[in-house]
């Protein structure tokens, strides 16, 4: 999501950035299977990065049956997925009847020729590959949509390493979560791509306000960004860093 990632990646994500213009890019991850499951990992998530300090912290004996018992729980948890193409087409599908709820039908039709046209996968890869994220891997697609999000809400940018640093944070979360255990393949597949769908939406949106100079534009999605992290993570985007340990609290 650097600066040179900033662009359109073909003719899936302009056809979303089309179909995003009257909704502002907040499209909801609720009418999915999973969105309890992408509700707790979003609120992991938030505990993770309010206590930058825990692991310092000395663990007493009770703490370290604990924590062994956690990274017992850890080695049992994929945060990869096996994809099916059943499952992008139910994706894809839902995805669009919510453009049509909320934007109505042409919107709709916009974003379902695009499906049918091209991959939004492959138009997702193409933006993250430089940041060394990749399909098929959970951690990747969620870590992705928090650096998007905390990029709008700030006006930054991320490198590489910051990438990497906010992936292996976000697997830690989901490696521990006995809820992403239960989803299988099927399941983790759909959070992924339900992320990477929002992402290309919100990133479609913000890049042609950044193409067009149109400041007041940035402010008015990063406003929305950190809206939308407080109402549904309890998260300030604007009080975390992104550092080369990943995101972490400002304070």
């Amino acid at each position: 999501m650097s600066g040179k990632q900033m662009f359109l990646a073909g003719a899936v994500a302009a056809a979303l950035f089309c179909a995003s213009q009257t909704q502002a890019q907040d499209y909801a991850f609720q009418g999915f299977a999973t969105a309890d499951a992408m509700n707790q990992m979003h609120a992991a998530m938030r505990d993770n990065m309010m206590e930058p300090s825990s692991q310092a912290r000395a663990p007493t004996r009770g703490g370290a049956a604990a924590s062994a018992a956690t990274q017992g729980r850890r080695a049992t948890v994929q945060t990869t997925y096996r994809s099916s193409p059943a499952v992008s087409t139910r994706v894809r599908a839902q995805f669009a009847e919510f453009i049509e709820r909320t934007s109505g039908r042409e919107a709709a039709e916009r974003a379902r020729s695009a499906f049918q046209s091209g991959d939004p996968i492959t138009s997702w890869a193409g933006i993250v590959r430089e940041d060394g994220l990749r399909t098929g891997d959970l951690a990747d697609a969620m870590a992705a949509y928090w650096i998007l999000n905390w990029i709008m809400a700030n006006q930054g940018d991320n490198n590489r390493t910051q990438a990497l640093a906010v992936r292996d944070q976000v697997r830690g979360v989901i490696s521990g979560s006995p809820a992403v255990a239960r989803l299988g393949d099927a399941g983790r597949q759909e959070m992924a791509e339900v992320l990477m769908l929002n992402f290309l939406v919100q990133q479609a949106t913000y890049v042609d306000a950044m193409q067009r100079g149109d400041q007041a534009m940035m402010r008015r999605l990063g406003d929305a960004a950190v809206a939308r992290f407080r109402n549904e993570m309890g998260v300030d985007l604007r009080r975390l860093e992104l550092t080369d340990a990943g995101l972490v609290s400002a304070s």
